[in-house]
């Protein structure tokens, strides 16, 4: 006796290799980007903690730059009073020189500290690190790569979450019969997909932009 063989589900065949096809490329993109996302919320936690370290260092630069100050005006008023005698007032007006080159240090140093070595240009070089000119980082531009790096991260957000949108829509066409609505499910998850790896292309690209990223 001969059977009649079951024809295939609607919409079965070449689509049933397309979905697991797109599904598997989107997931892959996905790694992708949350190892770079990764990446770039490492580095916005250790320059995090650099910028409050500058900071910090610009605020002690500060603090002594108004101790000295207050010691020269301190002294200005007693010699400019007539209090001290004039036997001693040649040694308060080189002790005041030496508290006003002080005090103007502090300052270049904290705008060196505050702006970096390369803002303030070679002829302004005055902070050393371990002993050499030039190397100070300032607190600013740890501030402008981290605006940087979160513009970045939110695009890797809207990656992620596009990239799994296009997986589960992926997925829920896969298991569709009607080949119409296969078509459309289809060509969802390769758009939705595709923005996504966009947005993974475009934060990458911007994170790159930070000088601190390697």
């Amino acid at each position: 006796m001969q059977t009649t063989p079951t024809p295939p589900p609607s919409g079965g065949g070449i689509w049933e290799a397309f979905f697991p096809l797109m599904i598997a490329i989107f997931a892959s993109v996905l790694a992708i980007n949350d190892l770079m996302a990764d990446n770039v919320a490492s580095l916005q936690l250790k320059l995090g903690n650099q910028r409050n370290d500058a900071f910090q260092w610009f605020q002690s630069k500060g603090i002594k730059e108004i101790v000295v100050r207050g010691q020269h005006d301190l002294l200005k008023v007693l010699v400019d009073s007539g209090s001290i005698s004039d036997s001693k007032k040649e040694v308060l007006d080189k002790q005041l020189d030496q508290l006003n080159r002080k005090a103007k240090k502090y300052k270049m140093e904290k705008t060196e500290i505050l702006l970096g070595s390369e803002k303030v240009g070679k002829e302004n070089w005055i902070q050393d690190i371990d002993g050499e000119l030039g190397k100070i980082i300032g607190a600013k531009e740890y501030d402008s790569s981290l605006e940087i790096l979160d513009d970045a991260e939110d695009q890797f957000d809207y990656a992620s979450m596009l990239l799994q949108i296009s997986m589960v829509l992926g997925a829920v066409g896969m298991m569709l019969n009607k080949k119409k609505t296969k078509v459309i499910f289809f060509c969802t998850t390769i758009i939705i997909g595709v923005i996504g790896a966009t947005f993974t292309v475009q934060a990458q690209l911007q994170s790159l932009t930070s000088p601190f990223f390697k």
